[in-house]
C-alpha cells in the first residue's frame, strides 16, 4: 500500500470520527429543530460508512467495503428523509429505498466473481452518487427559503462535488484511466473533505433556517401574517428614505376595527380571532401580496402607501371600508358583521417621520369615530348581528 494512502486512511478515519462527533453536536443543540434528530442518525450513519471504507484500505476486505458503501448508502438515505423533513416536506424516499437491494444483488455478484476488482468503484459510485445528487436536488428546491443562503450553497455544492467526484473517479477506474490505488486516493480524500464539510454544512444550515425563523417572528403577527408595529417602523423607515431621496409621495392609512371588544365579549376571542385573519386576507386581495401592511395594535391596521396621489388614496379608502364591511364573519352558530373606520395622513402635507404621521392618523381616526358616534350612535359604529346560514 502506497504511503500517501495509507496517510490518506487514517486521516478519513479522524475526519470520519470528528464529522460523527459534529452530528452528535447538532442534535443535542438542536433537538426540537424539525427534522435534525433524522439528519443526526442519517450523518452518524454516513460517517460509519466512511470509516469502514477507510478501514477496508488497510487489510482489502471486499466485505468490509462493501459494508462502508452499505452505511453510506443507508446514511445518505436518512439524509434525504432529514433534508425533505428540514424544509417541511414529507419525508418520502419513493423509489430510491430500492437501492438497498441493489446493493444486496452487487454484493452477491462480487462475492460470486462475476464482477471484477476494478468494476467494484464503478458499482459503487452507482449506487451513491445518484443519491446525492438527489439530496442536494431537495436543498435546492426553490420554495425552500426566502431567500437563498450560504448555507445551502455550501450544502448543495458539498452534494453535487460528491456526486460528480464519484461518478468520474468510478469511471476513470473501470476505464482503465486511473489505477485502483489513484481512485482509492482520491476516494480517501473525499471522505476526508465530506466527512468535515457535510456535517458543518447542515449546522449551518439549521442555524440560519432557525435565526431567519426568530427574525420572522420578531417582524411579523403570528396571528394575520401581517407586519407587526416593529417590522412596519422598518419598512417604513426604508420607504421614507427612499421618497425622500425621489421626491416621491406616501400616504399611510389606519383601519380601526369599530367596538371590536364587544365580538371577543359576546363570541369569545376564537371569533375576533376569525375576524382579524379574515380582515388580513380582505387587505392582501386588495391592496396586494407585496403592500405594506401591518397589525400595530389589538384591532389597528396599517397600511403604508408609496405613489398615491390623494384622490386614489380615498378611493382606496373608500373600496377597503366597503369590503371590510361586507364580510361576513362565521364562527360557531353565529354570523356578523364588523364596521370600521379609516384615517388616512400624507406624507409632507402631515409629517416627515413614521411615528409623526401615525400619531396624526391616530388623531384623526379618533376624531371621525367621535363624530361618527355623535351623529348616529347606533349606526356606523355599530357590529351588525345576523344568525348563521
Amino acid at each position: 500500500m502506497p504511503l500517501d494512502l495509507f496517510s490518506l486512511s487514517l486521516l478519513a478515519m479522524l475526519a470520519a470520527c470528528l464529522g460523527a462527533g459534529m452530528y452528535l453536536g447538532l442534535a443535542r443543540g438542536h433537538r426540537s429543530e424539525r427534522g435534525v434528530s433524522t439528519l443526526a442518525a442519517g450523518g452518524a450513519t454516513h460517517q460509519l460508512g466512511w470509516l469502514l471504507w477507510a478501514l477496508a484500505t488497510f487489510n482489502s476486505h471486499q466485505w468490509l467495503s462493501w459494508l462502508g458503501v452499505l452505511c453510506l448508502l443507508l446514511g445518505q438515505l436518512v439524509l434525504l428523509a432529514g433534508t425533505r423533513r428540514t424544509f417541511a416536506r414529507p419525508a418520502l424516499l419513493g423509489w430510491w429505498g430500492a437501492l438497498v437491494p441493489l446493493w444486496l444483488v452487487a454484493l452477491i455478484m462480487s462475492l460470486s466473481g462475476l464482477i471484477l476488482p476494478h468494476q467494484a468503484p464503478l458499482l459503487h459510485a452507482l449506487l451513491l452518487a445518484p443519491l446525492a445528487f438527489q439530496i442536494s436536488r431537495e436543498a435546492f428546491h426553490p420554495g425552500n427559503d426566502e431567500h437563498w443562503s450560504a448555507p445551502r450553497w455550501l450544502l448543495v455544492g458539498c452534494m453535487q462535488g460528491l456526486s460528480l467526484t464519484l461518478a468520474l473517479s468510478a469511471l476513470g477506474t473501470a476505464s482503465g484511466v486511473l489505477s485502483l490505488e489513484r481512485a482509492a486516493s482520491i476516494w480517501a480524500i473525499l471522505a476526508c473533505l465530506i466527512s468535515l464539510i457535510l456535517p458543518y454544512s447542515y449546522q449551518l444550515l439549521v442555524a440560519h433556517r432557525l435565526h431567519a425563523r426568530l427574525s420572522k417572528l420578531v417582524r411579523y403577527d403570528a396571528l394575520t401574517g401581517l407586519l407587526n408595529r416593529r417590522g412596519l417602523e422598518e419598512h417604513a423607515g426604508r420607504e421614507l428614505h427612499r421618497t425622500r431621496k425621489h421626491n416621491g409621495s406616501m400616504g399611510l392609512m389606519l383601519i380601526d376595527i369599530d367596538q371590536f371588544r364587544v365580538v371577543n365579549q359576546r363570541y369569545g376571542y376564537g371569533a375576533g380571532d376569525v375576524a382579524l385573519k379574515k380582515c388580513a386576507r380582505e387587505l392582501r386581495k386588495i391592496l396586494g401580496e407585496d403592500a405594506l401592511i401591518g397589525r400595530i395594535a389589538g384591532e389597528e391596521f396599517c397600511v403604508l402607501l408609496n405613489d398615491y396621489n390623494s384622490q386614489q388614496l380615498r378611493t382606496l379608502a373608500v373600496e377597503i371600508e366597503m369590503s371590510l364591511q361586507a364580510l361576513a364573519i362565521e364562527h360557531g352558530d353565529h354570523c356578523f358583521h364588523l364596521s370600521v373606520t379609516l384615517s388616512l395622513v400624507k406624507y409632507g402635507r402631515h409629517g416627515y417621520q413614521f411615528e409623526s404621521l401615525l400619531q396624526k392618523a391616530e388623531e384623526k381616526l379618533q376624531y371621525r369615530k367621535g363624530n361618527l358616534r355623535g351623529e348616529n350612535p347606533a349606526g356606523s359604529g355599530a357590529i351588525t348581528i345576523t344568525p348563521a346560514a
